[in-house]
């Protein structure tokens, strides 16, 4: 069954109207070995679809569809142990890149051009190179900012507010875009209380349940949900920027 409903959101990911039986196949265990996969587990059509698209069409198409399932069943918390270490011993550790690779070097295959994975290894190491070392810093913020705090204090959360569709959220700004400078007048300032400390599967991934005791502006939505004063809200404290 398992099997079947990884196929199955495998070939939803490309729109199918029918689905063919699903092949039992072995976890690949290298980037050869996953490009064979996925051509086993394609149907024609769908090939042929990734294959006449411009390979940089075809691989941001499918990101979140295919590449989201090869990294949700293969990549993501080492459910594919030997591909995440083949992958690694290349330097490649993020989800992202890894899907991406396979993805690409799939389409290289099928036009019958050269895969040249040394290549895209490095401008994948050159690209995320500076969002892994602030990921590296803001893990590290996270879990001091962490320890200084205990339940009971009171704490000021400064967040940057994103207004491009004439709404105001509140947003946490991703690696490696996180520098921005607190404007009263236009961000999100929250005075609140810790009410609780937790982390989750890890000592970085760290948050605190905040009680809102009062904000500067009241028109502001927080990761696009809603806020009332009084209530209790979760923030990571992975780019949360605190005081």
């Amino acid at each position: 069954m398992k099997t079947l409903v990884n196929f199955l959101l495998l070939i939803s990911c490309f729109g199918c109207s029918s689905v063919s039986s699903p092949k039992t196949q072995a976890m690949p265990k290298n980037l050869e070995e996953s490009i064979s996969y996925l051509k086993n587990e394609w149907t024609s059509s769908e090939l042929n679809s990734f294959k006449t698209k411009s390979e940089k069409q075809a691989v941001a198409e499918a990101h979140l569809g295919a590449g989201l399932w090869i990294r949700n069943n293969w990549i993501r918390g080492d459910r594919n142990v030997p591909l995440a270490k083949y992958f690694r011993s290349l330097g490649i550790n993020h989800p992202d890149g890894i899907s991406s690779i396979i993805l690409t070097s799939l389409h290289r295959k099928l036009n019958n051009k050269k895969i040249d994975v040394d290549h895209q290894i490095e401008e994948y190491k050159i690209y995320w190179k500076p969002i892994s070392e602030c990921e590296e810093k803001a893990a590290f913020m996270a879990v001091k900012n962490y320890n200084r705090f205990n339940e009971g204090d009171h704490i000021l959360i400064y967040m940057h507010v994103d207004n491009t569709d004439g709404s105001r959220n509140a947003v946490i700004l991703d690696c490696p875009n996180v520098s921005w400078k607190f404007d009263p007048k236009t961000d999100l300032l929250i005075k609140g209380t810790v009410v609780k400390k937790y982390n989750i599967n890890a000592p970085s991934n760290v948050f605190f349940t905040v009680k809102i005791n009062s904000a500067n502006r009241s028109d502001t939505d927080i990761l696009m949900q809603k806020i009332k004063i009084g209530e209790d809200i979760d923030f990571s404290l992975i780019g949360l920027n605190i005081e």
